[in-house]
């Protein structure tokens, strides 16, 4: 694999910015964004499924499209199904949505290819970025507590450079005559002043030629001088990550990785737990988080730089998804992050013994291996493309 030459990376001061985890905490605060929107709503997201979650959101975009917001809702075509008669209830309430085709498309043929961002920005003024899809899964039920997730939610100009994303997506997947323009620029909230947080966007569609989250990974591991945690659901790192978290490891830093307990695709847990005795040789700690499905996706170094979004440590979201993640530099907050993952690890976490590969037993470590062989078959396959657009900025 080449390293493409990424995008300049222009961090800017934002005037708030603040975790969110997953489930209700992330859901009132969605549900805040849309109903207290003015003007435009942008919604990209992987998964938009029709049960209780989703025709609660949907609820809510037709009152904020009833008060005049006009409301542009993106979903991926493969992983987002939906009936007739909610596709016809959604356009006939004001709502314009539009289904990416991930498989084919004129002038190329992309398999695989995927729309895995899971973005929301209102205005142009503020904005949510993480792993959260919208689904019974992901606020969570009585007997069933919503799945481990975390955004980033950030008022300033990253949202409205934000907006321009979503529009520049939107514009690829619409008519000609329904193209949105690409000039207007939203107001900053009133009363707001930039902070010193500074936050980047960083975006993965390696069809397009970007691969700037990857980078930010590769960089968080070459840069590191302390401690680094890996926070990762379908942790499958590539040889070139893996190289360098053994050699961060070489040079004393201290990297604990967070991966899934119980996981929705079996298969890739086994396949993660294949990995497991490697990074044990390299010193690298491992923990299962065990109260439900974990499904975040962060990185973090040195307690003063983190990065989260929608990409996955695995090929997929490198070379078959369109990705997007933020980019945090800044000490009081990440040491924050980190404290909060320390807490974590030490409640709801299992640490991965260093005799994990002899407690399992051979035909365990038979299936361990053959899932992660079948998997990286399916990378492969998935990853395969006939022919790479260029992308023209």
């Amino acid at each position: 694999m080449s390293i493409h030459k990424n995008r300049k990376n222009t961090y800017g001061p934002q005037a708030a910015l603040l975790l969110v985890r997953g489930g209700i905490e992330y859901f009132n605060l969605l549900r805040d964004l849309i109903l207290t929107a003015e003007q435009c709503i942008h919604i990209q997201m992987y998964i938009f499924r029709y049960d209780n979650t989703g025709r609660m959101v949907i609820a809510w975009l037709r009152q904020a499209s009833a008060k005049g917001v006009r409301v542009y809702l993106l979903v991926d075509g493969y992983a987002t199904h939906l009936s007739a008669d909610l596709l016809a209830g959604i356009k006939d309430a004001g709502v314009e949505l539009k289904r990416f085709e991930p498989l084919f498309k004129n002038g190329g043929f992309y398999f695989g290819r995927r729309l895995h961002h899971k973005i929301v920005v209102a205005d142009g003024c503020k904005a949510l970025v993480g792993s959260n899809n919208i689904d019974d899964d992901y606020y969570g039920r009585p007997d069933h507590p919503a799945w481990l997730d975390m955004a980033l939610f950030v008022e300033g100009t990253a949202a409205g450079a934000l907006e321009q994303v979503c529009i520049q997506l939107w514009n690829k997947e619409a008519a000609r005559n329904r193209k949105l323009d690409m000039s207007a620029k939203m107001p900053v909230t009133p009363g707001k002043k930039p902070g010193g947080i500074s936050v980047g966007i960083r975006r993965n569609d390696w069809v397009h030629n970007r691969s700037e989250i990857w980078k930010s990974y590769f960089n968080l591991l070459s840069k590191a001088r302390e401690d680094v945690y890996l926070v990762s659901s379908y942790f499958l790192p590539g040889k070139r990550l893996r190289r360098q978290m053994k050699l961060a490891a070489r040079r004393g830093v201290k990297i604990r990785v967070v991966t899934a307990g119980l996981s929705d695709v079996l298969i890739a847990k086994q396949a993660e737990r294949y990995l497991y005795p490697w990074l044990l040789r390299n010193r690298i700690a491992v923990y299962e988080y065990r109260d439900s499905v974990l499904h975040a996706k962060m990185g973090l170094r040195d307690g003063r730089w983190l990065t989260l979004g929608s990409f996955n440590i695995n090929n997929i979201s490198t070379y078959a998804g369109i990705e997007l993640n933020l980019d945090v530099r800044n000490r009081p907050f990440v040491r924050q992050v980190k404290q909060e993952l320390d807490q974590l690890i030490a409640v709801h976490c299992t640490v991965v013994s260093q005799d994990y590969s002899r407690s399992q037993g051979l035909f365990v470590r038979f299936i361990q291996r053959l899932s992660y062989n079948v998997i990286r078959i399916i990378l492969y396959v998935c990853t395969f493309y006939f022919k790479q657009e260029h992308f023209n900025q």
